[in-house]
């Protein structure tokens, strides 16, 4: 039998306590030791998951040194350095090397922004194959690609491109460690200073760039209508195993932030996020068949339990349910000093 939660009472405010608790330390669970992806060590890390997350990891700091190696070399070669300029593009090969050896440069913030989106492509890729909700047409994205709304039409193809959930974002906690190892072992003092501005310089205008809202939540976005549509288009999500537009739909019914509720979704206890469904007022049989595709595609989840949690909810007040998804989907940051502060403060 899969692991489930502990909390066996049904009375609703033991369940919204329970869920509260759980949902609060979702992310902090989430977080794992930076020498878990450089080293060998003994972690909370399955080798999948590992794997997966170092792929993804390396793929990003790969992207990233490309693109400020690039933009440091056009500021060398406006200098009359194009030697420096040139070495700046080959170097960029080496900077996923460096920084492996070097683990105190990890942002733990980073990583557990990156285990997450793991995580959840993990899970979309064990979500359950489903026949399609109109068997004559296209998928959800392939039609909403090809939506009269521009903003609609263009959220699905970035979204059908696998343009990301947000790790575009994410490279600007790595900037400076990358351009710190492109500038590494560099000991003429002119060529270093003509390096440090090229790459302070770069880095700069990389950080000012406006980042786009990802793919799944501006489609979340364009798709408001009247709330009837959102259990169909949550569950249509799902059946095309895009389970961040599924997040991104959950998120935007109920105003809070896709990050907030992609950790509830990824926390195993369904408490946490059985007491979402009940706040968002969604049919049983939603709840049930979301239910039922996390289960499939995470064996890990209890879907006995799931099931039981659904009925259960069901004598939570709408208000109260609320109150409890509210204090589950603060802003990360907020949560983890709370946690802090409460678990260091005297019996």
């Amino acid at each position: 039998m899969a692991a489930g939660s502990t909390q066996q009472d049904s009375d609703p405010a033991a369940l919204r306590a329970h869920a509260a608790a759980r949902g609060m330390r979702a992310q902090a669970r989430a977080v794992p030791p930076t020498s878990a992806l450089v080293v060998p060590a003994q972690d909370q890390l399955d080798d999948r998951t590992r794997a997966a997350l170092t792929e993804r990891l390396e793929r990003l700091v790969r992207t990233s040194a490309d693109e400020l190696a690039q933009g440091a070399a056009a500021r060398l070669e406006a200098d009359a350095a194009p030697a420096l300029a040139a070495r700046m593009r080959v170097d960029a090969d080496g900077v996923w090397e460096r920084l492996v050896a070097v683990p105190a440069l990890w942002d733990e913030t980073l990583l557990a922004e990156l285990l997450a989106e793991t995580r959840l492509a993990l899970l979309a890729t064990g979500l359950p194959v489903r026949a399609p909700f109109l068997p004559d047409q296209p998928s959800l994205l392939a039609r909403l690609a090809r939506s009269d709304d521009a903003a609609t039409a263009d959220a699905a193809k970035r979204l059908l491109l696998d343009a990301g959930t947000g790790t575009a974002a994410l490279a600007d906690r790595l900037w400076w460690p990358i351009a710190a190892a492109l500038r590494e072992g560099v000991e003429d003092v002119e060529e270093g200073a003509l390096l440090d501005r090229a790459l302070t310089s770069a880095v700069e205008e990389l950080r000012g760039r406006d980042a786009d809202a990802p793919p799944a939540v501006r489609l979340a976005r364009a798709l408001r209508r009247d709330e009837a549509t959102v259990p169909e288009l949550i569950e249509q999500a799902l059946a095309d195993r895009k389970i961040e537009l599924a997040v991104a739909l959950l998120a935007d019914a109920g105003g809070l932030g896709a990050r907030a509720v992609r950790d509830l979704v990824l926390e195993r206890d369904p408490a946490p996020l059985c007491i979402l469904l009940r706040a968002l007022d969604l049919p049983r049989g939603t709840g049930a068949r979301i239910a039922f595709a996390l289960c499939e595609a995470d064996p890990l989840r209890d879907l006995d339990r799931f099931a039981a949690l659904l009925d259960e909810v069901d004598a939570v007040p709408l208000q109260q349910a609320w109150q409890t998804v509210a204090a589950m989907a603060l802003p990360s940051g907020y949560r983890a000093a709370l946690l802090a502060l409460a678990e260091a403060r005297p019996a």
